[in-house]
């Protein structure tokens, strides 16, 4: 058949609660560990329903392009080899893209910035990152704020509610704060105590169309996309087929509207 002999596969993929989750949501005996942490431990364990469905487009030929919101180093913890080797990966939400090597894709520095004028927004980032600290070290240490960079590039803030302190309205709370001092042109990712403050560049489906446009994928090419999140939406919607898995954030959204 002509699309046989023309068209290529690829998956866009996110990782967590998409291809492999925390252990208290998986069955042990059908699992294996797809993740650790920086200190070696199982973090994220692959259902044997993700492992089925990795295994399909595995069969199929397709080319599995990760697209996360961790940074290089956490991405790396990742054992699943369809995700380890593959030619490009984006990470830190869209602020970056790998290589096959694992290293800062030539070009994507010079495209950000001059599409973005990174160094503004960089600066930027600084002074929310200084704000934020002050704010929240002021009213106790139950919310920790870091400014995380990823290969050479200043990619999000990251705010993360401590587990002990955690609770819907202490989310809530912060959640409305960040929101209240966030600039024009950044963006709040919001998943349960973790927030994360994105500047204009930290796009997955920016980078998602730099890759595509890359591969010169085209009409006789298929495309597939796997998210969970509402922050996964904007890239999902770049493929051909949108695949959510069952209890997702997207799927809870959908449900409530």
């Amino acid at each position: 058949m002509l699309a046989q002999r023309t068209s290529r596969l690829f998956v866009f993929t996110d990782l967590d609660d998409s291809l492999f989750k925390n252990l208290k949501n998986t069955k042990r005996d059908l699992s294996f560990v797809a993740t650790t942490n920086n200190q070696g431990e199982a973090q994220g364990y692959s259902s044997l329903q993700q492992q089925k469905l990795l295994g399909v487009f595995e069969a199929a030929g397709g080319v599995f392009i990760p697209v996360t919101g961790r940074r290089t180093d956490s991405f790396l913890n990742c054992s699943l080899p369809v995700i380890k080797n593959t030619p490009y990966a984006v990470v830190s939400h869209g602020a970056v893209i790998l290589d096959k090597y694992h290293r800062l894709l030539d070009g994507w520095h010079t495209f950000i910035n001059a599409e973005f004028n990174l160094a503004f927004w960089e600066s930027e980032l600084v002074k929310t990152f200084n704000h934020l600290h002050n704010h929240f070290t002021a009213i106790g240490n139950t919310v920790k704020v870091r400014l995380i960079t990823d290969q050479g590039i200043t990619a999000y803030i990251c705010v993360k509610v401590s587990r002990n302190d955690y609770s819907e309205n202490k989310a809530k709370d912060v959640d409305s704060y960040l929101k209240s001092i966030l600039e024009d042109d950044m963006l709040l990712h919001s998943n349960s105590r973790n927030f994360a403050i994105l500047p204009p560049y930290a796009r997955k489906d920016v980078a998602v169309r730099y890759i595509k446009n890359k591969l010169k994928i085209g009409e006789h090419d298929t495309v597939f996309s796997i998210g969970d999140s509402n922050s996964d939406l904007p890239f999902m919607k770049e493929s051909d087929f949108l695949i959510v898995p069952n209890g997702s954030q997207i799927l809870d959204r959908e449900l409530n509207q």
